[in-house]
């Protein structure tokens, strides 16, 4: 990345190496052999204040080596859903075959204290073959609370900020990973009949923090100490342990 490029702000540049995924596929033929696809429902950061607040979050993800632990420029599901239901959306995303990984979050709520992050400090990756349908499950990013007391949301802070210069400080994000379940976004007719493939999700990938910004495991604080190359299948039922990927 260039030096101007690295004094964008964090969202800017999120987009610059990451573009968001510029057309919906609306149909099975529109789909190519040579090509892998990610199936992705991602759900909103949820606060609680003066009710429940939801913020539609993007998620970055990138082309990883876990030999290098390098990133190469990547996709953010976050415009143009197959699917959605409120601000529940469910994503399908064109990739190259290869591996892969959650790379952070993108666009969202800084005001509120949901910051764009990157998870440079341990994430999941995981392979995507040539004309796989990849289910990913579902993703439930959420602030990583903190006991600083300038993070805390108060009525105070959101509502008073512009008059007072109250702010909420941001703090990074993590992620949950399930399987999805009945109540979730329906997958259209069209790919609901296409075979999915559940990947193995490979703990403790690794890398640079070229985006700037705050930065965390995708676990958060949970993944303090654990071990590099577990591997599960997050987005099948019950979460079965896989063989070791190995980092």
């Amino acid at each position: 990345m260039t030096g101007k490029a690295m004094r964008l702000p964090l969202a800017a540049a999120l987009l610059t190496i990451a573009p968001t995924v510029d057309a919906k596929i609306r149909s099975a033929e529109e789909m190519k052999a040579e090509k892998a696809y990610l199936l992705v429902q991602v759900d909103p950061v949820e606060m609680k204040l003066l009710g429940t607040n939801k913020i539609t979050t993007g998620i970055l993800f990138a082309p990883y080596d876990p030999a290098t632990k390098q990133v190469r420029a990547g996709v953010m599901a976050l415009k143009d859903p197959v699917a959605k239901d409120g601000k529940r959306r469910l994503y399908l995303i064109e990739v190259d075959p290869g591996t892969w990984v959650i790379a952070g979050t993108g666009a969202s709520g800084a005001s509120l204290g949901s910051a764009d992050t990157s998870f440079s400090l341990g994430s999941y990756h995981f392979e995507a073959k040539a004309g796989e349908l990849v289910d990913l499950g579902v993703f439930l990013p959420a602030r990583e609370e903190s006991d600083n007391p300038d993070t805390r949301m108060n009525a105070m802070k959101l509502l008073g900020g512009p008059l007072f210069g109250g702010r909420v400080e941001p703090v990074p994000n993590r992620m949950d990973i399930r399987p999805r379940g009945d109540g979730d976004v329906p997958v259209p007719a069209w790919l609901a009949t296409r075979t999915a493939t559940h990947p193995a999700f490979v703990y403790g990938g690794t890398f640079g923090n070229s985006l700037g910004g705050l930065v965390n495991r995708v676990d958060g604080k949970d993944g303090r100490g654990r071990a590099a190359g577990e591997a599960a299948y997050l987005s099948k039922p019950a979460h079965p342990a896989a063989e070791s990927g190995g980092e």
